[in-house]
């Protein structure tokens, strides 16, 4: 290696000590207040296609029947730290804001049993919805490609219209979800 090189691989490693420290920082100090999830303008929402979700109870829940609620799909794993975190902190939004007209639904990709689901949600303490759907089906109501894989949890909002009002891939904490939803609570009918 050339003493050219060499010098620009130290100060290339400088700069990469410098942007970690700074984001360390930035992290550590965090926002505030917690970001609210965006949300899209109500002209530039767009219809939720059909999905449905087969829920503990054996039933089928068509989401595009549930006009009237602000709904939050969850597609999550039962597997994933993240995930369980946004089943407690959607857990803990339902029971404040349901009786509103706050719906969440929490749907698992990995589960083969509905057993299994039944036990994640008693470990959980879930009261709302918790179902099962093909894969597939999850990426044809996000329009995700088959041969990538979908990151978890993925939640999509959507307003009392079935209008879908954001995609989040992540947990960003009760708080972020609790704006969003009270805001589309609010908005008329």
């Amino acid at each position: 290696m050339g003493r050219t090189s060499r010098s620009a691989l130290r100060r290339c490693k400088g700069l990469v000590c410098l942007v970690s420290a700074a984001t360390a920082l930035a992290a550590l100090a965090g926002p505030a207040v917690a970001q609210e999830a965006v949300v899209a303008a109500a002209a530039q929402r767009r219809p939720g296609p059909p999905f449905e979700v087969n829920t503990l109870d054996g039933k089928s829940l068509k989401i595009q029947r549930m006009k009237g609620k602000v709904v939050l799909l969850d597609f999550m794993t039962t597997v994933c730290p993240t995930c369980k975190a946004a089943s407690a902190g959607l857990q803990s939004l339902y029971q404040e804001l349901g009786p509103k007209g706050f719906f969440p639904v929490v749907v698992a990709l990995n589960v083969n049993t509905p057993g299994e689901l039944k036990l994640y949600a008693l470990e959980h303490g879930l009261t709302f919805a918790v179902g099962i759907t093909a894969r597939e089906g999850v990426g044809s109501y996000l329009n995700h490609p088959a041969d990538k894989p979908l990151r978890v949890p993925t939640l999509v909002l959507l307003d009392r219209s079935g209008r879908v009002c954001s995609i989040e891939v992540g947990w960003k904490g009760a708080d972020a979800i609790r704006a969003s939803v009270l805001k589309l609570l609010g908005e008329a009918r």
